[in-house]
């Protein structure tokens, strides 16, 4: 992600800096607010973030209101993310277009909102709060600028954030498969149909229902075999219309041969209960 839009006019206070012997220490005693703006300017380009963002924060006091303080806040904001800082930066970019709803900079600052808690969140396997923020934000940030330079990166990551999801949500619903065939499987049989279900609602074009759907049929069988009588019927009924809908929706399946054994075991079963009856 590169860094757009400096101001032309630091060009002379950097230069003047460049030449200055002050340390870090003398420029934070010195009480010049102009010596540290061109000090924090001048450690900022040259990549020292950590001691650009302490003077930007110790000066920005002395320009509140003025001219400056947009300037200040900006630069500010790229220290944190720079820093790898992407909650404190996510939240200082948001700052800035609030306050600087005005500014030349306000588009990129919200976009650069949503792309730090892109960078903040996490792989698939944990918690996905900050990727849930990430996507809510991006998706105000195209609401509000839909003609943007920042429109295929925004979506792009949009995409793969929703991918994430979806894998998450994925190996959630083959934990609950997995338990089903531990020492307490009863227990996960219908834990693990309805996360099947909601899997298939929640991403209905996902690469991973083929084989979901199998495993709706299958542990849907295992539910009824294991459920006392009473329940049994009901239970080879859902199993074979579950077997149907895998069937009309993936004829050429590699899951077929076991789907149908099961279906017709399902059915003998469920003839002889209602022989008994």
């Amino acid at each position: 992600m590169k860094r757009t839009g400096l101001f032309a006019f630091f060009t002379t206070l950097i230069i003047l800096f460049a030449g200055c012997s002050n340390t870090m220490g003398q420029l934070e005693r010195s009480g010049n607010s102009e010596e540290m703006y061109a000090g924090a300017v001048a450690f900022y380009e040259q990549g020292d973030y950590a001691r650009a963002d302490l003077l930007f924060d110790k000066i920005y006091p002395y320009y509140r209101g003025a001219s400056e303080a947009e300037k200040i806040k900006y630069y500010s904001a790229f220290c944190d993310f720079y820093q790898g800082f992407y909650e404190a930066a996510s939240y200082e970019f948001k700052q800035f277009y609030q306050v600087f709803g005005r500014s030349d900079y306000a588009e990129e600052a919200q976009f650069m909102e949503a792309y730090s808690l892109y960078q903040k969140s996490p792989d698939y396997e944990v918690d996905q709060s900050s990727s849930e923020e990430a996507v809510i934000a991006m998706q105000n940030f195209l609401n509000r600028y839909p003609v943007t330079k920042y429109y295929e990166e925004a979506n792009d990551i949009i995409d793969e954030l929703q991918v994430r999801f979806e894998t998450k949500a994925y190996h959630k619903a083959m934990l609950y498969y997995r338990l089903t065939t531990g020492l307490s499987y009863q227990n996960y049989l219908e834990a693990a149909l309805v996360t099947f279900k909601a899997f298939k609602e929640d991403y209905p074009d996902s690469q991973y229902n083929e084989e979901l759907l199998f495993l709706s049929v299958e542990t849907s069988y295992n539910l009824a075999v294991n459920s006392i009588e009473s329940k049994q019927a009901d239970r080879f009924e859902q199993s074979l219309a579950l077997f149907k809908e895998f069937k009309e929706k993936y004829p050429s399946s590699g899951y077929m041969a076991k789907a149908e054994e099961l279906s017709v075991e399902a059915k003998e079963t469920l003839e002889q209960l209602k022989t008994e009856e």
